[in-house]
């Protein structure tokens, strides 16, 4: 061969080399580094583990960084996989000659000579166990390096390494094996992950803890030959038995979790603003709850932390393993009729457009309003009542007044404008009453308002998610503080005293038909919205918003640390004396036309007239047109019985049975019938058992066993239990 001849193939070579290897590149692209998809880990805002989600193929993996391992771990696995990670481009020559002597001397694969960038290529791209299949992985390998930087490639092989099972990862084998996280491992723990992906279903160690321990003592030992344990360490890690700690995951918020795996389908991890222990505590409250809810009744629970915006607690559902109550329908996000939640923005609107004060009059008697004629909840009527009181005790009709003054369009438009988006064709008057659709999770944000001077902000559920919108301003500081100030005034129903007292606006609402029980409350640090029914929407008579619903709220709010933040008066908020029937200032109006005095919360001292009951303001000094008529047939007389000195009475709502006590027991053969009596006189509303009776007695024959007796009276209910036997 000449010399011009051995200089061209001495060029050549190369270039075909270079040549073949862009058209296998071109030919051959990297496939996706998790060819199932991601696997998806949601963590509470401490990293904890909330709920994990398995890939296409069902394989579970915690997605972290070198820098979120154990360092030791990282030693040890360069030490016995690669030792030459940092200084190869992907092959190591003389791992693959070792590797290939050894075949030639055994006739079989004693080592694969494969680095920690090859094992990486063979997981992303399986090939056959030939010559073949080794070049094409060796290839892949380089594309690897050339693509990636060392420490991506790292990660790739802590994410994609197969540890037994379903499980991939570093991660998700810590928690798999040792209920911890990667950075904490010990050494021994560290050792036996090194060298489980070598052959993880005949090393795992909770199949087969004999070999476990003989392969992690392996790994101990080249250590110790590499210096990276000293003699007594080695001596004494060897030692150890493998000592698991595999416990099932409890899941906590899991329709939460769902809910972010469908709206983040590729993302690995979502670290939420969840706190880990107060779900824990709420999900232990939802699971007592379900104890004494009828069959199908599920419930449903949100905790917002006000001054952050942030989902603190998120329950969707009851109890999630619970199939019979459709424990898989988030009833957070379900919409459904809120009952009358939306009453207090009506009040809180009317304050901002001048049109009340928080004492102003307002009629709770029959009205039409162009065919729509509000009843309240027990069928009768107060009269004269002022808006605190109305809003209170969740008066229909004074509600409906105001709204058809307000206008339903606006109500909804200054809505809108924060989101806050209600479900229903058009806009009337029902809306007021709950004749609309709406969220639990939107009742939250629209309530947190109350404690926000007014702001609706967007909510925050994830801890790297900065929302891009800003607060709206649907109130004002003085309408929102005020509004809040007439909820908190009322007193909580009958329970333990709470080790947390706290100053907490709340409100309840009981949907058409028994369907939807609510109850929302605001603190100065917190809001806390529940939801109580049947996600079927089948009704649940003799229940009520008050009973169901909030009781489980208050049981929630005593769950979290006290409030920090304080709720300052805003400056032109101030206390003025008002006259009625005219709810003008007593300092303009003649002694002898102030029937009854007020101490009214007012903003810039403004005291509007009182209106009629269609919502227009009076222009005399005497009650409205309509109310005055309803308080003649009724022969009422306020004025004259009234001092000037003191608020105008209201009825009592209070009420207790009488006539029967918790705990006591009653024998069928020796009582037949039990008449039922309370400390109210009228207008009481009995149930059994949460089905209403026609009238106030108990038939011994048709009960045996624990019985439920409950009356109520405008929305107030006192309930005993008792138990009857043959």
């Amino acid at each position: 061969m000449t010399l011009k001849k051995t200089l061209l193939i001495a060029l050549s070579t190369p270039l075909f080399m270079v040549m073949t290897a862009i058209v296998w590149h071109t030919s051959n692209p990297l496939p996706p580094m998790y060819p199932g998809g991601p696997a998806t880990l949601i963590t509470a805002s401490n990293n904890k583990t909330l709920r994990s989600f398995g890939d296409k193929q069902g394989v579970h993996r915690y997605h972290v960084t070198p820098k979120e391992v154990n360092p030791f771990y990282l030693q040890a696995l360069l030490h016995y996989e690669d030792r030459w990670f940092y200084q190869h481009y992907g092959v190591n020559p003389f791992s693959l000659l070792r590797a290939a002597g050894q075949w030639i001397k055994h006739g079989r694969v004693i080592s694969g000579g494969s680095t920690i960038t090859m094992q990486v290529a063979r997981l992303i791209d399986p090939h056959s166990r030939t010559v073949g299949g080794k070049l094409h992985q060796i290839a892949r390998a380089i594309q690897l390096e050339w693509y990636f930087s060392k420490e991506e490639i790292l990660t790739f092989y802590l994410n994609l390494a197969p540890f037994g099972g379903n499980v991939e990862g570093i991660a998700a084998a810590s928690h798999r094996y040792f209920a911890k996280a990667p950075h904490q491992l010990t050494k021994n723990e560290a050792a036996l992950l090194v060298v489980l992906p070598q052959k993880p279903s005949r090393y795992r160690p909770d199949r087969y803890p004999t070999k476990a321990k003989a392969m992690r003592n392996k790994v101990l030992s080249r250590l110790y030959q590499g210096a990276l344990l000293n003699s007594a360490q080695y001596h004494l890690l060897i030692k150890e038995r493998v000592n698991l700690h595999i416990g099932k995951q409890p899941l906590l918020a899991p329709l939460l979790a769902r809910y972010l795996k469908q709206r983040y389908p590729n993302r690995h991890k979502l670290q939420t603003t969840i706190d880990y222990s107060l779900q824990k505590r709420l999900s232990t409250l939802l699971h007592r709850t379900s104890q004494r809810l009828p069959h199908k009744a599920s419930a449903a629970l949100v905790i917002l932390h006000n001054p952050s915006a942030q989902i603190r607690a998120y329950q969707g559902s009851v109890n999630f393993l619970d199939a019979s109550r459709f424990a898989h329908v988030d009833m957070v996000r379900a919409t459904r009729s809120p009952g009358s939640t939306l009453k207090p923005f009506i009040y809180a609107q009317a304050l901002d457009l001048g049109l009340i004060h928080s004492k102003s009059l307002l009629s709770d008697i029959p009205a039409d309003f162009d065919g729509y004629k509000p009843q309240n909840l027990n069928g009768t009527f107060s009269g004269p009542v002022s808006a605190q009181h109305a809003l209170q005790k969740s008066l229909n009709v004074p509600a409906i007044q105001l709204l058809n003054r307000i206008t339903p369009m606006r109500f909804e438009h200054t809505l809108a404008q924060a989101g806050i988006h209600l479900t229903h064709k058009q806009a009337n008057l029902s809306v007021g009453l709950g004749g609309t659709g709406t969220q639990l999770l939107t009742l939250a944000k629209l309530y947190r308002s109350l404690a926000s001077d007014g702001h609706v902000a967007p909510l925050n559920v994830l801890k790297d998610t900065v929302n891009s919108s800003a607060s709206v301003q649907i109130l004002s500081p003085q309408s929102s503080w005020i509004t809040f100030k007439m909820l908190s005034a009322q007193s909580a129903p009958d329970r333990v005293v709470p080790s947390v007292r706290r100053q907490i606006a709340w409100k309840t609402g009981t949907s058409y038909g028994y369907r939807d029980f609510w109850a929302v409350g605001v603190s100065r640090d917190y809001t806390v919205a529940a939801w109580v029914g049947r996600p079927d929407a089948s009704p649940m008579l003799g229940y009520l918003g008050a009973t169901q619903a909030a009781p489980l709220m208050f049981d929630a709010f005593d769950l979290l640390p006290p409030d920090q933040q304080l709720l300052t008066k805003p400056a032109s908020v101030t206390n003025t004396l008002i006259c009625w029937p005219s709810g003008l200032a007593l300092e303009h109006i003649p002694n002898n036309q102030c029937e009854s005095q007020h101490q009214a919360l007012t903003i810039n001292h403004m005291t509007p007239p009182s209106m009629d009951i269609y919502g227009d303001f009076t222009t005399n000094m005497s009650w409205p047109e309509k109310l005055a008529h309803w308080l003649n047939r009724k022969q009422i007389n306020y004025g004259s019985t009234t001092s000037h000195n003191t608020a105008l009475s209201v009825p009592d709502y209070s009420i207790a049975i009488t006539s029967l006590r918790s705990g006591q027991h009653y024998y069928r053969s020796q009582l037949s019938t039990l008449t039922l009596t309370s400390s109210h006189p009228t207008q009481v509303n009995w149930f059994i058992n949460h089905e209403p009776i026609t009238k106030p007695q108990i038939e011994l024959s048709q009960y045996l066993g624990e019985t439920t007796v409950s009356a109520c009276i405008n929305a107030h209910c006192d309930q005993q239990t008792i138990y009857i036997h043959p």
